[in-house]
């Protein structure tokens, strides 16, 4: 996964050019941006800093970290403010010392196994301070927009044939949560879960309890 997205790299953004998807992009950004004045913001995958860009014009701080090194730096170097850093990191250890009151994790959750998705939201209940905000979001499947799925595992965990433009052909994990399963596994690290879905897009978020 670490080697497709380095790889990917230059041409990761063109997805939000896809024209049906512009007014769904809106929705969510207009929707994270909402959570986001004020706080203190610990970004998970942030990869090309798609997302850093449009968090940090009104949060106080971000801690853009990504599995990769060179992914991460290249988060920071794309905003133009000042409030901005990076560091690796792995998102199921998260350090338990960080000062955040908001996690925000984008388009990470469809690559996280089915059975290890509880394992990683208490990683990150285990480590944020009671309160704080936690916001994932992500994409729905959509026939005619959405990568075909390629393979389905015993365990349910959907894949898909991603090739780039270099010629180069990956396999990745790519889940699609139902809205009622996002809200039952919230409910049991969150109050205030709210999960709300757009034709391409959902999002889920809730205040983490101890």
């Amino acid at each position: 996964m670490l080697q497709y997205y380095e790889q990917r790299r230059p041409e990761y953004e063109a997805i939000y050019s896809k024209p049906e998807r512009q007014n769904d992009l809106d929705w969510l950004e207009q929707q994270i941006c909402s959570f986001v004045p004020g706080r203190r913001v610990l970004e998970i995958a942030s990869g090309t800093g798609y997302w850093t860009r449009r968090i940090s014009k009104t949060a106080s701080f971000v801690l853009a970290t990504d599995a990769s090194e060179q992914l991460a730096a290249i988060a920071v170097e794309s905003c133009p403010t000042h409030n901005v850093q990076s560091q690796v990191m792995d998102a199921f250890s998260i350090p338990k010392d960080l000062n955040f009151d908001c996690l925000i994790a984008g388009f990470f959750f469809s690559h996280v196994l089915l059975n290890q998705q509880r394992q990683f939201l208490n990683g990150i209940a285990q480590s944020m301070k009671p309160g704080s905000k936690l916001i994932l979001f992500d994409n729905r499947f959509v026939e005619g927009s959405s990568t075909p799925i390629s393979r389905v595992t015993e365990a349910g965990d959907t894949y898909q044939q991603q090739r780039l433009s270099d010629g180069s052909c990956f396999e990745v994990l790519k889940n699609f949560p139902r809205s009622e399963n996002l809200t039952s596994l919230f409910h049991q690290f969150c109050r205030n879960v709210s999960v709300k879905e757009s034709q391409y897009f959902w999002l889920a978020s809730g205040n983490l309890v101890a």
